[in-house]
């Protein structure tokens, strides 16, 4: 079974990294980077977010967070606003080129998996391949997936 589990988390590895790569791409493009991504899709989905909330969902230091959210808002995807309860408390809500770029994102995204599941179909091992198979690291792992 260990075999099995270690092939499995190599499985993950790769097709996780297709998945993320698909946005990192477009990202990039942007002159950033899979932090901004993160922070800018969650703000679009949970607009009105704080600051806290965002770094507790997220599961980052404000320190960690900094540079980040302050590109953000110089390229115009995000804005602060007071709370209305409390002065001190940033609430971030998207801009609509942020939310348009949260859309691309998320197309590329969406695109690639529909593609996946209709090549691959809708057993998890061959979702899985399907995905690490775009990564020519996984060529070298391929061999030692077990006999089930």
């Amino acid at each position: 079974m260990d075999n099995k589990n270690n092939y499995d988390h190599m499985l993950f590895y790769f097709a996780y990294k297709t998945f993320i790569n698909t946005a990192d791409d477009i990202i990039k493009n942007h002159g950033m980077s899979r932090q901004h991504h993160r922070f800018l899709f969650f703000i679009d989905q949970m607009p009105g977010i704080t600051m806290k909330d965002l770094l507790d969902t997220l599961e980052i230091s404000k320190q960690a967070s900094h540079a980040s959210l302050k590109k953000l808002k110089e390229k115009g995807l995000i804005r602060y606003v007071d709370s209305d309860n409390d002065r001190r408390v940033k609430q971030l809500y998207p801009t609509e080129e942020g939310s348009e770029l949260v859309h691309t994102l998320n197309k590329a995204q969406n695109e690639l998996l529909q593609q996946t599941f209709e090549e691959a179909g809708t057993d998890w091992h061959d979702i899985m391949e399907h995905l690490a198979s775009k990564k020519s690291g996984f060529k070298n792992v391929k061999s030692i997936k077990p006999n089930i």
